[in-house]
């Protein structure tokens, strides 16, 4: 009996780091597809391009559309309650007080441009169910701007907003061996509730992301 008992327990020592292994080998695979995504031919990676952590922003970067006397704003960067992504210690704050009708602008502490072909473009959403409506300007390989609707924040917390770029965006270089990018030049928020009186409106942005894959480039020479 003792000698049974032993060759089992030598049975398992052998498997279990066989086990472990398959199970580590497999956490990696599942790490890299989280990362990775495979449409068609082409093979779409996720790029960080803004996280806030070492970004500054100022009462500067928010521009105010035809302002009204009562409309206000303020803007912030704050560390009390980030988005649920690993490392994220600053985020972006931003409040409006105003109604219908009013919106201000977002500018970008930095340029925030993509030099690869771009599927989508992700943020992370603080809402705290205001009826306002967020959106994006981006300017495209032709210095042609497009105005993208995020959503209307009118949930609470956080979620991760996924927009998916339309084919009208120009992103692949007019000429191979001319490289050209694509451009967040600022968000637009507008409230939307219908109120007579102005009320203060909150939202919150954590790290801004985008869904990409390599440009196509010309292998075939042409001398010949």
């Amino acid at each position: 009996m003792k000698k049974n008992f032993l060759v089992i327990l030598a049975v398992l020592f052998i498997a279990y780091p066989a086990n472990s292994q398959e199970k580590k080998a497999e956490s990696q695979e599942d790490k890299t597809s989280k990362k990775e995504v495979t449409i068609g031919d082409q093979v779409y990676y996720e790029i960080t391009l803004e996280d806030f952590e070492k970004t500054e922003y100022t009462e500067k970067n928010i521009i105010y559309f035809s302002r009204s006397e009562e409309e206000k704003a303020g803007i912030s960067m704050r560390t009390d309650y980030p988005a649920p992504i690993k490392n994220s210690k600053k985020y972006l704050g931003i409040k409006l007080y105003g109604k219908q009708g009013n919106a201000i602008q977002i500018i970008p502490a930095k340029k925030i441009t993509i030099d690869k072909y771009c599927r989508s473009i992700s943020m992370w959403i603080f809402g705290k169910n205001f009826a306002g409506e967020l959106s994006m300007i981006i300017k495209d390989a032709n210095m042609k701007a497009h105005r993208l609707i995020i959503r209307k924040l009118n949930f609470i917390g956080w979620r991760k907003l996924i927009i998916k770029l339309p084919d009208k965006i120009a992103q692949e270089d007019a000429r191979l061996t001319k490289k050209m990018n694509i451009e967040i030049i600022k968000f637009i928020y507008k409230p939307g509730t219908p109120t007579r009186l102005p009320i203060w409106h909150y939202f919150y942005i954590d790290d801004i992301g985008a869904m990409v894959r390599k440009k196509y480039t010309d292998k075939q020479s042409d001398d010949w």
